[in-house]
């Protein structure tokens, strides 16, 4: 009798136990995000898909030389001594997004943009012209289905 009396009284109190931290963190404010309609947001050294400022680039192909993963090409066009891009084509495939293409361009065209959702169903949509305007459109413009 005595035990069963005891073991009712310490059942009791690891309840009561449970249930303070329960109510304790029930009245917190959350620190969960609701993922799909709220984001965290990244840091200022994130390093995301490769972004292209086409007006700043002066084809010097350092940024192909560079990377481990050969993900870069570059085609370019000779007009009066001055080369032109024709097409600048990056593999998402491939990027180990080490962000040594940005360090060495000497006039910052290449940047690390802040894109971290990447899924696709075909993988011919993982090669894409930088020099495209609407390149990262799919990744940034989400939305919930």
């Amino acid at each position: 009798m005595i035990k069963l009396a005891k073991n009712f009284v310490v059942g009791t109190w690891s309840l009561i136990k449970g249930l303070a931290v329960t109510i304790k963190y029930f009245f917190r404010p959350t620190v969960t995000l609701q993922y799909p309609t709220e984001k965290q947001p990244m840091s200022e050294c994130y390093r995301g898909l490769v972004g292209l400022r086409p007006e700043k680039c002066i084809v010097c192909y350092q940024c192909v030389k560079i990377c481990p993963t050969a993900c870069l090409a570059i085609t370019h066009k000779q007009e009066d001594k001055k080369k032109t891009l024709e097409t600048f084509k990056y593999n998402m495939e491939l990027c180990c997004f080490c962000g040594l293409c940005q360090q060495v361009c000497p006039t910052s065209a290449i940047i690390m943009t802040n894109i971290y959702e990447i899924s696709v169903y075909d993988r011919k949509k993982l090669d894409i012209n930088l020099l495209d305007m609407k390149k990262y459109d799919e990744w940034t413009n989400t939305t919930i289905k």
